[in-house]
């Protein structure tokens, strides 16, 4: 990481404003919320799905657990992965619905069956790992749902587009309506839930990735203002989000980034790798700073840094202070594709970046915990 003499001059962000306007007037979070080790806020990194079902298993009366046991044997007899089935069960699905999975699992194609079981792999790849061996660090890779391009609909749903796809992430019976339309009938997503009669039934990948999109921004914008909501050309707000995203055996809180402040990032910035690490991918806002005027130094766009599918073996770049990855893989949804970036680059920011949706800064995390 270059010295402070070397790096470019900061700009100030509309966070970094409020976060020290809140610190003057001592309302909102302190700095010490995700900065000072010494203050503890009760958060606790996410448990991966598998953890989560096991506990859920133990819950089960014991002619249950032995038939949830038989459907992950019945999985794999058919090449569904366990870690497929263990997600859905930690989500919620009833034993019903995962005996669904399994029998749907023969009837779907090799790429149907990849984009289920990992809706955040880039197109044509069977997991994240291969993103590694296929790509050189800064080439973008294509996600897709079927053959629609995992793209966001319209110019204000790039949160809509990302908390979406974290959902199908933990969720294989929505990656499975989305990437086929198919649904087991005791257990429609809550997504799909929430969609008209019409939409529900929407034989076209796309048309079906859209409809979500749509349905997932009502329910962030709701009442994201009191009684009232958040006006839809001002697309989602962070603790909207937060309260929309799911993943099983996580909750999401809104964290506010002053990038200036570069301890309190760098904590943060651990807290999300300790997420990454339990599987659970983290919507990050992005925006620009006062050197582009009033507008761009609000958070504009929303990415989702998602599981590394490339840890950098050698350690090269990584910050000497902390214990995480160098750099991250980012669904970025404006491409529909996923991009790296560094952690140094968060740490300083010297530019427009692709994996930020052409933003430069960071500025409001949707971190998940317990």
């Amino acid at each position: 990481m270059p010295d402070a003499a070397s790096q470019p001059p900061r700009r100030l962000q509309a966070t970094t404003v409020a976060r020290h306007l809140g610190r003057a007037l001592r309302f909102g979070a302190p700095s010490g919320w995700y900065g000072t080790p010494a203050v503890w806020d009760g958060w606790w990194p996410p448990s991966a799905a598998g953890v989560v079902a096991g506990a859920r298993r133990e819950t089960l009366p014991d002619e249950l657990r032995l038939r949830y046991d038989a459907l992950l044997a019945d999985g794999a007899a058919v090449g569904l992965p366990s870690a497929v089935l263990e997600r859905a069960f930690a989500g919620g699905a009833r034993l019903d619905a995962l005996a669904f999975l399994v029998a749907t699992w023969l009837e779907l194609t090799v790429r149907d069956r990849a984009q289920v079981a990992a809706p955040l792999a880039p197109f044509g790849s069977g997991s994240p790992a291969s993103f590694a061996s296929s790509a050189p660090f800064g080439r973008p890779r294509e996600v897709r749902l079927g053959d629609a391009l995992a793209r966001q609909t319209g110019s204000t749903t790039c949160g809509s587009a990302v908390l979406t796809m974290l959902a199908a992430a933990g969720d294989p019976l929505l990656a499975l309506w989305l990437v086929t339309g198919r649904a087991a009938r005791d257990a429609v997503p809550r997504e799909v839930r929430e969609l008209s009669a019409a939409d529900g039934t929407l034989p076209d990948a796309a048309a079906r990735w859209g409809a979500v999109q749509r349905a997932v921004k009502r329910r962030s914008n709701r009442t994201a203002l009191g009684p009232l909501p958040w006006p839809a050309s001002l697309g989602t707000p962070p603790w909207g989000a937060a309260r929309t995203a799911r993943f099983p055996g996580a909750a999401f809180r809104s964290v506010m980034i002053d990038d200036t402040d570069t301890r309190a990032l760098r904590a943060l910035l651990n807290r999300i790798e300790r997420s990454l690490a339990a599987g659970v991918s983290v919507p990050l806002f992005t925006g620009g700073d006062l050197g582009g005027g009033l507008a761009a130094a609000f958070p504009r766009h929303v990415v989702l840094l998602t599981p590394d599918a490339d840890p950098d073996p050698t350690g090269a770049g990584a910050d000497p202070t902390g214990a995480g990855s160098s750099r991250y893989t980012v669904y970025e949804p404006s491409s529909g594709a996923l991009h790296r970036i560094t952690r140094a680059e968060l740490l300083a920011p010297s530019g427009a970046r692709a994996a930020l949706g052409g933003w430069s800064h960071a500025s409001w995390a949707v971190l998940p915990g317990t």
